[in-house]
């Protein structure tokens, strides 16, 4: 058993297990960890890319990322230190986030520019769709429409010229 001056197994609080790991189970937790959060961090990127948020989504992402980020980094001090923060746990989440982002990130952000594109066409093709559905039912409702009132929408436009004609010929003799 190895013991630091930090820490000894007379301290409460403290198990010698994670003394007893090393350095290199912890620096390798970390690495995961930090590919996986670079994992997460992409996932967040293709989802704002696809939908197309605004600031507002954006932030939101970023607020949840960092939690999760957050809640990771908690998780893996704990599991490899005992619950004391190292720099090399920092130092190796840090690291397997950039070898994430510089080898599968790549892939992932040239795949959401193709789904991105996809789901573009996808909806141009379903707004045209809609748009000629709409106008169809709207042509017949207007047919329909003429059907019922096509004798009482005639009177009314003649009512209508009535009325404007003898306003206007009011309106000259009382000048």
């Amino acid at each position: 058993m190895r013991k630091t001056a930090s820490r000894g197994p007379s301290s409460p609080g403290f198990s010698d297990k994670a003394v007893e790991g090393g350095f290199w189970p912890g620096f390798l937790l970390a690495l995961v960890m930090g590919a996986a959060l670079g994992a997460l961090y992409d996932s967040f990127r293709v989802l704002h890319m696809v939908l197309g948020g605004g600031k507002r989504q954006r932030f939101l992402f970023d607020l949840l990322f960092m939690t999760a980020a957050a809640l990771a980094t908690f998780i893996a001090a704990l599991a490899a230190e005992a619950g004391q923060l190292r720099f090399y746990l920092l130092a190796g989440e840090g690291i397997g986030m950039c070898v994430w982002a510089l080898t599968f990130g790549e892939l992932t952000l040239w795949a959401a520019q193709g789904l991105r594109g996809i789901v573009r066409w996808v909806s141009r093709l379903l707004r045209r769709v809609v748009r000629r559905l709409f106008g169809w039912f709207c042509r017949v409702g207007r047919w329909v429409a003429g059907k019922f009132t096509g004798k009482w929408g005639k009177k009314r436009k003649n009512n209508r010229r009535k009325r404007k004609k003898s306003l206007e010929t009011k309106g000259e003799s009382s000048v």
